[in-house]
């Protein structure tokens, strides 16, 4: 009765910007990756870098620009596909490409995606028979809703370094990571003291991630108007809307999944939980999950099955 009335309510309740889940990978790609939004997207990656005192962009091509607006149906069926294998895709004026990825749930495992995810972008952008000195810097940006890294910090940055004189490297890797559970922007007052060494910037979009009032955000940000008017466009999208509610409707029962999956595992003297190479154990997580209609794309990258071994269970 329980899962029952949650999913009336996420069906059945009016979305608006107030109570718009910021965090939902429909409306992040909507955001910074639909065609128009490119100032909004440069606004988020510059604040990243502000925040390490990097030197910043003053123009960002989308690689994987999501459908154009006046064409309401096919923004949510194009939703349904990943034109890449992250989030958002874009490139600088100096050739550098960042990705920029959320994820709302995870473990250590998040840090092996990510990795995997730069790797194959940096290697993809070398053409057959291109020389390596061709190769151009890739920065991989990663929103999450839960504590992945020891650091005290929001916002963390892991690079190629010699382990003795701590020299990098090269510049040609970045990792960011934004933990948005490490702030708490309602107790910002008392923990002022602490902030100084996050960029103005960055902490205004982690609050609008966390759910701050717009009309706040904008007086921080003057971008942040431009991205009300994005919010209000999304939301009154009734295509793209649906999609988003099927995302909301997918996330929490796949939450509810695991945590029967992990009571079940613990009630069996399991402690480290669910291991990805036990694969009848992800064979019963998909059945269940595809008894709750949740999308392929999605518990294939949760459990490690194919697409075809799925459609086969």
């Amino acid at each position: 009765m329980k899962d029952l009335n949650k999913l009336k309510q996420i069906l059945n309740e009016t979305v608006t910007i107030n109570n718009l889940n910021r965090i939902n990978d429909y409306f992040i790609r909507y955001l910074f990756s639909h065609e128009g939004n490119e100032n909004i997207a440069l606004n988020f990656i510059n604040a990243v870098f502000k925040d390490l005192n990097f030197e910043t962009f003053n123009k960002i091509e989308i690689l994987n620009p999501s459908p154009k607006a006046d064409s309401r149906l096919n923004i949510a069926e194009n939703y349904d596909e990943k034109e890449s294998i992250v989030d958002i895709k874009a490139t600088t004026e100096t050739g550098i490409t960042v990705l920029i990825e959320i994820q709302a749930r995870g473990n250590e495992d998040f840090i092996k995606r990510t990795l995997y995810y730069w790797a194959y972008n940096y290697s993809s952008s070398l053409n057959r028979g291109s020389f390596y000195d061709e190769l151009k810097p890739t920065v991989s940006i990663n929103i999450t809703n839960f504590i992945l890294t020891d650091e005290d910090k929001v916002h963390s940055c892991y690079v190629l370094k010699e382990l003795n004189n701590n020299k990098i490297l090269t510049d040609h890797c970045q990792l960011h990571f934004v933990e948005l559970p490490k702030f708490d922007f309602k107790d910002i007052n008392k923990k002022i003291e602490n902030l100084d060494n996050i960029h103005k910037e960055l902490i205004s979009w982690v609050k609008f991630f966390k759910g701050e009032d717009m009309s706040n955000l904008i007086k921080e940000n003057t971008i942040f108007e431009e991205v009300e008017k994005k919010c209000h466009t999304f939301v009154n999208n009734t295509p793209v809307m649906d999609k988003y509610k099927k995302r909301e409707v997918d996330t929490y029962f796949f939450n509810k999944s695991i945590e029967l999956d992990l009571k079940k595992a613990k009630e069996e003297g399991i402690t480290e939980g669910i291991e990805q190479g036990e694969k009848n154990k992800a064979i019963s997580m998909v059945k269940n999950m595809k008894a709750r209609d949740m999308d392929l794309n999605l518990i294939s990258e949760l459990t490690g099955l194919s697409i075809e071994e799925i459609k086969n269970l």
